[in-house]
């Protein structure tokens, strides 16, 4: 386990949903959506940059269900779809760590799983604070 890769995901994820508070950013319905959209296409860069068609081919298809998740909880916000939407990125952590079990992508750096895997898993625990949160106000209201 790269501790270094693990504590750089960590960082970049709290300066993610900082920023995206100071910004007003969460208060939208397409911030978070959007950032999930963005992870597979790094496995496509990766496959790219390696020159192997076969594995962006693959990495494609595994893309479908995150992009059909954000797309699901950017149009319609609720708190059953902030919970798809922190579910997607919790599976995209277990694609991360479990990624060579089903397809080699060579492009992807060694690293890249426990730093990719950390930020999907501390924003995936910060949107479902965010869909409770959501709940509680709605409730209120």
């Amino acid at each position: 386990m790269n501790i270094y890769a693990l504590a750089i995901g960590i960082f970049i994820a709290v300066v993610v949903v900082l920023r995206f508070k100071s910004r007003r950013l969460e208060k939208t319905k397409w911030a978070y959506p959007i950032f999930l959209a963005t992870f597979p296409v790094y496995y496509w860069v990766f496959a790219v940059y390696a020159s192997d068609y076969t594995a962006l081919f693959h990495e494609v298809m595994a893309s479908v269900a995150f992009l059909a998740i954000a797309y699901a909880a950017y149009k319609f916000k609720s708190f059953t779809t902030l919970l798809l939407l922190a579910l997607g990125y919790v599976a995209h952590a277990a694609y991360d760590f479990y990624h060579d079990a089903w397809f080699i992508n060579s492009g992807v750096p060694t690293w890249w799983p426990e730093f990719c895997g950390s930020v999907d898993v501390l924003i995936g625990g910060y949107v479902v604070y965010l869909a409770f949160s959501l709940r509680r106000s709605v409730a209120i209201a």
